[in-house]
């Protein structure tokens, strides 16, 4: 117990310095790893067996550390092993980090013995049970659990384990299928866009294909419209034609007629004459009267069969034509009865290109909820980090408060038992009431970090889930922001600062803004940080034309022409088939120019790093 008040008061000291003693924390896990792990013949046991691995240092410090510490009713045994053997003896064993290249090895050997298997910082995540973490340069320490290894050695875990600041590695596992599924939706709307291109480019060439037989159609329309109104025209003028000829033949009759009486009165008049011959010269004269007239008659009827023979050829002319019309009529005929087939063809070209049409407004359709709902997702992954980083962060002052209280209460619990059997001195009762009041202290101070924590988690929580308008300090908006993401950020050791204005104030939707600071972190640890560890982060805020001006850089790798040119395009993505949707730059981009209501630019040179600019309006 005594060892235990020196690890809290020692534990008390660091945290005060900003300073956490390691191995007294490490101490301190594994009595509570004791409490909160069961046996399945733990009634039996006289005592718990934990075993060092090849560590004869921390073995001497955990030998007086734990002598005399009871747990369950039950002490702690503490031996020193070099050989898989003797850690087969032990109800539990700890693997220090340089032998973490044995742990494979060990778990194998130890699988089916009931041995909980403590290691430190391995990064072997599938024969871990319980692995404790400590970031390099910090003394800050959390634990893994593989809750699944525990359960398979029949070993039983306590609820209130993950509460001392440790995390299940199944909820990692959960985070990288959603996001294999994200990125085979990705894949699929890739073939999608290229499909309805391909459509659309075969759309395009019928339409094409269809304005030329329309242009055909008409143009063979009119020319057989002018054709039929020929063709009319000439009918009229053979009717015309016919009956002028059918007169003439008529009146051609009347003035054969006529002659054929006058040469009938002439034959009888010459008989008289040859009967009369002995009469006068009267009758002479007229009779050579007759035969100048007959003569006359004779000269027109010659007149008239020369007439009714250029009417002939006239009439075989203007046959010979009709003919020639007629063929012109049947060629006209082909034609139009092709044209009507061809405008049966557009018709029938026309429904499939509707059916084609149709097709490609619900592909097209399809293809835009598809987008909505990687927007959605990509959203939902934001938030889910929040929420994780907020957790990690959480887990830290938490275990703080847990442990001390722990240690306080064993220590009340022996000044109980000492004042039972009246051997409680007045120093023993000082030390008791200092380490309460040093334990409290810390106690409360973690737990206001873990209530400031937590206000900050439900103000950009809720400014992500519900979009609405107020008034923002911008500078301590996006510090609150920023916490949020700190274990994305420890993860790759990069650290952030704030320069410029810290009371400058704007209307706006902190919602929106905080997924765009979010993606904008994310993709700098991504992308600009990917093959480094450590960088930093700096965003500048100074006031601008009624409005605000916000710079934020990285010191990453930076992007060359390329990437810089299509940064903003949707599902352009540097980290293809690596986890990336490539929409966050794209959400960003819209976000501050349709919601916001500003403008962003990006600068950046390879090598050297990444400037973003924001330009808000005081009031959206």
């Amino acid at each position: 117990m005594l060892l235990g008040i020196y690890c809290l008061v020692s534990l008390i000291s660091v945290v005060n310095a900003q300073k956490f003693d390691a191995k007294h924390i490490k101490s301190a896990y594994m009595v509570n790893f004791f409490k909160h792990i069961t046996w399945p013949n733990e009634t039996s046991k006289k005592d718990y067996h934990l075993a060092i691995y090849k560590e004869s240092s921390y073995f001497d410090f955990l030998s007086k550390a734990l002598k005399d510490k009871k747990i369950k009713n039950k002490n702690i045994r503490v031996s020193y092993a070099d050989n898989v053997e003797q850690l087969k003896r032990a109800d539990s064993v700890y693997i220090p980090q340089e032998f973490n290249g044995d742990l494979h090895d060990i778990a194998n050997s130890l699988r089916g013995t009931n041995t909980l298997i403590i290691s430190d910082n391995s990064q072997n995540k599938h024969d871990v049970m319980i692995n404790l973490m400590q970031v390099d340069k910090s003394t800050v320490i959390s634990f893994e659990v593989n809750k699944s290894n525990i359960i398979y050695e029949k070993l039983s875990m306590s609820a209130d384990l993950l509460l001392l600041g440790g995390s299940e590695l199944d909820i990692a596992t959960l985070y990288r299928e959603t996001e294999l599924a994200m990125q085979k939706t990705r894949s699929k709307s890739i073939k999608l866009q290229s499909n309805l291109l391909k459509q659309e480019q075969q759309l395009t060439l019928s339409r094409k294909a269809l304005n030329k037989l329309n242009i055909e159609l008409s143009r063979n329309a009119s020319s057989a419209k002018a054709q039929k109104f020929e063709l009319a025209q000439l009918k009229i003028n053979v009717t015309k034609k016919q009956q002028q000829v059918e007169q003439q033949r008529i009146r051609l009759e009347q003035v054969t007629e006529q002659s054929i009486k006058t040469e009938t009165e002439l034959l009888k008049q010459q008989a008289m004459l040859a009967d009369k011959s002995t009469e006068n010269q009267k009758i002479l004269a007229t009779a050579e009267q007759s035969k100048k007239v007959l003569k006359q008659q004779e000269e027109e009827l010659v007149r008239h069969i020369a007439q009714l023979k250029e009417q002939s050829d006239d009439l075989k002319s203007k046959k010979e034509t009709i003919s020639n019309q007629q063929t012109y009529l049947f060629l006209t005929t082909i034609l139009t009865t092709l044209a009507i087939l061809a405008v049966l063809l557009i018709i029938f070209f026309s429904n499939k290109n509707k059916k084609t049409t149709t097709k490609l407004t619900k592909t097209l359709a399809h293809l835009n909820d598809t987008q909505e709902q990687l927007v959605q997702s990509e959203k939902m992954a934001s938030l889910g980090r929040l929420v994780a980083g907020v957790a990690h962060e959480i887990n830290t002052p938490l275990s703080i408060a847990i442990t001390a209280n722990s240690l306080v209460l064993d220590d009340t619990l022996e000044i109980k038992d000492k004042i039972a059997d009246t051997s409680l001195s007045k120093k023993r009762m000082d030390q008791h009431i200092t380490m309460s009041e040093q334990s409290l202290v810390m106690s409360e101070g973690a737990l206001q970090r873990v209530k400031h924590l937590l206000t900050n988690f439900k103000m950009v929580a809720a400014d992500q889930v519900i979009s609405e308008q107020r008034t923002i300090n911008l500078a301590k908006y996006i510090d609150d922001v920023i916490s949020t993401l700190s274990i994305e950020m420890k993860k790759k050791n990069v650290s952030y600062q704030f320069i410029g204005s810290d009371n400058l104030e704007v209307i706006t939707f902190p919602g929106v803004f905080s997924q765009v600071l979010t993606n904008l972190v994310i993709n700098s640890i991504v992308h600009g940080f990917d093959e480094q560890q450590g960088g930093n982060i700096t965003i500048d805020i100074t006031a601008a034309n009624q409005g605000v001006e916000i710079h934020y850089k990285d010191d990453g790798r930076g992007m060359d022409a390329y990437t810089l040119t299509n940064i903003f395009e949707p599902f352009f993505t540097t980290k293809r088939g690596k986890g990336s949707t490539g929409l966050g730059m794209n959400i960003v981009y819209n976000i501050v120019n349709q919601q916001l209501k500003g403008t962003i630019t990006v600068t950046s040179e390879q090598g050297v790093g990444t400037m973003i600019t924001l330009i808000l309006p005081n009031t959206v």
